[in-house]
């Protein structure tokens, strides 16, 4: 990500603040369909459904006017056999984006470096790829539900990072199986891959949500567990100006002050700013969050149509959270609140 990236987004996100136009970011859940049996998802568990086809999703981004920021996911995205057809699809909209991301477990390398390979392009959006990595070796394989999975992992990171204009992250999923775990994570994932760089590992709490993880059976993590994590990795990053690097912490610290007050420390702007999409077209504010506001596929894959009735839905049954999917485009909607509200975590 860089400063200029900001810089694009801000004019959408000062609308989004005030519920002008669409939503500026897009999270697009592109499969169901897992190569993990991750012990804290369930996503693995489902049977993948009537996924929106390349050309749906080429009429969504078409129809969606103001979209800067896209953030495709899934299931594991490298499962769908047209990947690389999407991706296509895809950087022909994509000149106009700010940014553009995708998470993938790491075990399908190839196939993640041609599709990453298609979507970096020299004129268009920052693009970031996030490779999960949960633990040391044997832990992640075990939380993974994959013999090499870390091996591969790392392989994946490593080719990524040799594509001009990509940069790659590591993400750690925390959960009670590796929050004791975490300074040996980062040590082992140092050790295994080359040029690692602490500010480029990123972590994200356990969370869970019926319409997406499918993990509601869970137990959630306790208030005196993410301190502690959250506390570790504050400790073990290094504040640098890069972009990224001071959204992390600050995204952080007002998870810190989340975990205290058990309120989202800055105005949601989830349906505003952000939307999630699943991977049969149905439409959901946040990926934590119901209801259900329709299916694209009954809106000829128009959004502004199927956001037309829906907008005042959201807060009745908003139970607060802070998570990045929703909390990074809430944090670019409320800069000056969210450096604030990160202050008042330090005392």
């Amino acid at each position: 990500m860089r400063w200029t990236d900001g810089i694009k987004m801000a004019p959408a996100a000062l609308e989004a603040r005030f519920g002008l136009g669409l939503p500026f970011k897009l999270l697009l859940s592109l499969t169901d369909r897992c190569n993990c049996r991750c012990t804290h998802c369930g996503i693995w568990k489902r049977r993948h459904g009537d996924e929106l086809t390349p050309q749906e999703i080429d009429s969504l981004l078409s129809n969606w006017k103001g979209l800067k920021w896209v953030d495709l996911t899934g299931g594991e995205p490298t499962m769908r056999p047209d990947i690389l057809e999407l991706a296509d699809i895809v950087t022909a909209h994509s000149k106009g984006w700010s940014f553009l991301h995708f998470a993938t477990n790491g075990l399908r390398p190839k196939v993640a470096f041609d599709f990453a390979q298609k979507l970096a392009q020299p004129v268009g959006p920052s693009v970031v790829v996030t490779v999960s990595i949960d633990g040391p070796r044997e832990l992640h394989d075990s939380m993974r539900g994959v013999k090499g999975a870390f091996d591969l992992a790392i392989e994946t990171a490593g080719s990524l990072q040799q594509i001009p204009g990509v940069e790659v992250y590591i993400g750690t999923t925390v959960t009670g199986s590796n929050i004791e775990h975490l300074e040996e994570t980062q040590a082992a994932i140092g050790s295994a891959m080359s040029g690692f760089r602490v500010q480029d590992w990123h972590i994200n709490l356990m969370t869970r949500s019926k319409h997406f993880f499918g993990n509601m059976d869970l137990k959630p993590l306790s208030k005196d567990q993410v301190t502690s994590a959250i506390a570790t990795v504050l400790k073990l990053r290094p504040t640098t100006l890069k972009p990224f690097s001071i959204i992390e912490r600050l995204f952080l610290q007002n998870l810190l002050l989340y975990t205290k007050t058990g309120k989202a420390p800055v105005p949601c702007e989830a349906l505003r700013a952000s939307i999630f999409v699943g991977p049969t077209g149905d439409v959901y504010p946040c990926h934590i969050l119901g209801p259900n506001l329709g299916n694209l596929r009954d809106f000829g894959m128009d959004i502004a149509g199927l956001l037309g009735n829906s907008k005042g839905r959201l807060k009745q049954d908003c139970n607060d959270c802070w998570t990045p999917c929703e909390a990074y485009p809430t944090m670019f909607s409320h800069p000056l609140a969210t450096v604030v509200s990160s202050l008042k975590s330090l005392r």
